[in-house]
């Protein structure tokens, strides 16, 4: 997996959390300083100000504003940009509870197992909306930059079928995993997912055991390195074309 996704993403949240300290520290001293002194204190304003001298603190309305949820550009109306939002919105998922989130080499399995349908449906998707502008890098990026999580994700499906999970089932992930990539917010280290029935959990867990032993872990897997692929008309189109998309990190080369 390339890191530059996962780690702007972490970047943010971090910077978020230093913001947060600082302002208790402040708010901190501010109710030291009003508690240390029993007399109101009183301001000299300005003859030509024309109000009256201040003795209490005044109070500041403030406003909490949600972080934004769900993976930028999955909405899109131009099928390239929201299919490239699909897979690189699922990678770092994916990469972001592998490293981040706690998670059971199991654990980690199941979740790609839910995520794999979705991801070669995304990477089927970037090939068939192939804008004829970037035909000079398409094997490149659909064999070398997305083919390396496709095939994988391939496999994880193929370990799903296995494990007896039906086309119905495999629809089913799809859409639950897209649906929780339309609401993941940007703190969560592992994306929330709704829980399936009892059966094809059973199978999930059937077929995550014949996964992990076939494959290198997500995290471990050398074949998903593809930093050294360097694909600048891409990347530059993503960024000129796909604002959302290029707005989370996935633009910029990947």
């Amino acid at each position: 997996m390339t890191a530059r996704a996962c780690h702007r993403y972490h970047r943010e949240v971090a910077s978020r959390g230093l913001l947060c300290l600082a302002l208790l520290m402040v708010m901190s001293s501010a109710c030291s300083d009003a508690g240390s002194s029993a007399v109101p204190t009183t301001t000299s304003t300005p003859p030509d100000v024309g109000i009256a001298p201040a003795t209490t603190l005044a109070a500041v309305a403030t406003t909490n504003v949600p972080d934004p949820t769900g993976v930028p550009g999955l909405g899109a109306t131009d099928p390239f940009c929201a299919a490239w939002a699909a897979y690189a919105g699922t990678v770092q998922a994916l990469g972001v509870a592998g490293s981040f989130g706690g998670l059971s080499v199991d654990q980690l399995a199941v979740l790609e197992l839910r995520a794999a349908p979705g991801l070669v449906e995304a990477a089927a998707s970037i090939a068939a909306s192939w804008p004829a502008e970037l035909e000079p890098e398409r094997d490149l990026v659909v064999e070398h930059r997305v083919g390396p999580f496709a095939r994988r994700a391939q496999k994880a499906v193929d370990a799903l079928t296995g494990a007896g999970v039906t086309s119905a089932d495999l629809a089913a992930l799809s859409a639950s995993w897209r649906q929780a990539l339309s609401t993941r917010a940007e703190a969560d280290a592992v994306i929330d997912l709704p829980a399936v029935d009892p059966a094809l959990e059973s199978r999930l867990e059937g077929a995550a055991a014949a996964f992990n032993a076939a494959v290198t872990p997500f995290g471990s897997d050398p074949s998903l390195v593809v930093d050294s692929v360097a694909t600048p008309l891409t990347d530059a189109y993503l960024a000129a074309h796909c604002p959302d998309v290029a707005s989370s990190g996935v633009g910029d080369a990947l």
